[in-house]
């Protein structure tokens, strides 16, 4: 029996240290869990935080974009995508046309070229019965740039025909001119027979003059699809690269057709009028616009 007791005595006592040890490893696992769960919760507010300053950053550089303007006056060089006409267009449609060239504004670009310009049509008028005027009314309101709109209200202060239209004026005039020209120095050489000397001298002569007046033709080409069919009124007109130039203003190489600068307004944009013919513009008729303030 007082063996028993001692053998007891030692057991109850390494069952008490037993429980002790257990007791504080789970005080103390629950000790790390704690302090782990509160790092990560530190270090989750602060990674938070980093976000919240990189979306910041974000919105602050989109609000930046897309506060971007263009300032009343700057000119737009632009040429018209689709074809418009009094007689099927309504109220509401969309226009959409494209630079030219790039725009730029202190210096710096603002528009690259290519950039699509968005407008729509403010009202139509054909000629039909006791409406012996057509008119037809277009107004740009915005810019699109990499997904993003970029408001603006810009009037139309000059047209002019497309540029494949002028160039194949100029063409056939100085066709016509080179071929009928031609053709009689051949026939003059042929009919001076034993006449070599004279007849290569003359058609030598002959020769020059074609081509200094085909010459003459082809510089002044420009010149005489710049005049042609311009309104009345209009000033400027195409440069050597038969776009509109900065200062144009009224229409060119469109016959039977005027910009009503009286009727034209921020709002209600341009009128195209025209008192014999029902409006209609091709696709690639050139336009220069001004901008005259930023769209709300």
């Amino acid at each position: 029996m007082n063996r028993i007791f001692p053998v007891f005595l030692v057991g109850l006592l390494a069952a008490g240290a037993a429980a002790a040890q257990s007791s504080a490893s789970v005080q103390t696992d629950a000790s790390t869990q704690t302090q782990g769960s509160a790092q990560a919760d530190k270090s989750g507010t602060r990674v938070s935080g980093y976000g919240s300053t990189s979306t910041s950053t974000n919105a602050s550089a989109d609000a930046a974009g897309n506060s971007a303007s263009l300032s009343s006056g700057t000119m737009i060089d632009a040429t018209l995508t689709g074809s418009l006409d009094a007689k099927k267009n309504k109220p509401g449609d969309r226009v959409v046309a494209r630079t030219a060239q790039d725009v730029k504004q202190d210096g710096k670009v603002v528009l690259r070229k290519g950039t699509t310009l968005v407008g729509h049509v403010t009202e139509v008028q054909a000629r039909a019965g006791e409406q012996t005027e057509s008119q037809l009314g277009i107004a740009f309101d915005h810019a699109m740039m990499k997904g993003r709109e970029v408001p603006f209200n810009a009037t139309i202060q000059a047209l002019a025909a497309a540029q494949s239209s002028a160039s194949a004026a100029a063409g056939s005039d100085d066709l016509a001119m080179s071929g009928g020209a031609m053709g009689g120095v051949s026939g003059a050489a042929h009919g001076g027979g034993g006449l070599v000397g004279g007849v290569a001298s003359s058609a030598g002569g002959a020769v020059g003059g074609v081509v200094n007046t085909a010459s003459s033709v082809s510089e002044n080409a420009a010149g005489t699809v710049n005049a042609a069919a311009h309104s009345a009124g209009s000033v400027g007109g195409l440069t050597s690269a038969g776009r509109l130039s900065s200062n144009s203003s009224g229409v060119f190489g469109l016959r039977g057709l005027s910009l009503n600068s009286a009727a034209s307004s921020t709002t209600e944009g341009s009128l195209i009028v025209s008192p014999t013919k029902n409006v209609h513009l091709d696709s690639g008729t050139q336009m220069l616009l001004s901008v005259t303030g930023q769209a709300q």
